[in-house]
């Protein structure tokens, strides 16, 4: 369950038009997502997974509707070079953003 709450102000406008810029609402609206509600229930993990989210496109969505709150992944273990052998396109998506959200914060 997810106990994420967007910021208290938003709560009275419903609608993501207006409160983010034209690229961000599209992207979420391209996902099923247009309400504050929706992306309330859909972050952190949910909206990583999705399509044309990376890092920067999560992170500006983050500071205009979570002000406040930053998502830090968890550290992956070490993971063996044997399962990157047996395996290398079973990682998933997520894993993938999650990765490239670390390396975004590095810089």
């Amino acid at each position: 369950m997810n106990t994420s709450t967007a910021h208290p102000s938003l709560h009275a406008a419903t609608t993501l038009q207006g409160l983010l810029p034209p690229h961000l609402w599209r992207v979420l609206a391209r996902n099923g997502i247009t309400t504050i509600e929706q992306v309330a229930q859909s972050y952190p993990e949910k909206l990583l997974q999705m399509p044309s989210v990376g890092p920067r496109t999560f992170r500006k969505i983050e500071e205009s509707l979570f002000p406040g709150e930053r998502y830090a992944p968890a550290q992956q273990p070490n993971i063996a070079q044997a399962d990157l052998d047996q395996a290398p396109r079973a990682l998933p998506f997520f894993r993938r953003t999650q990765n490239a959200l670390r390396r975004h914060d590095l810089k």
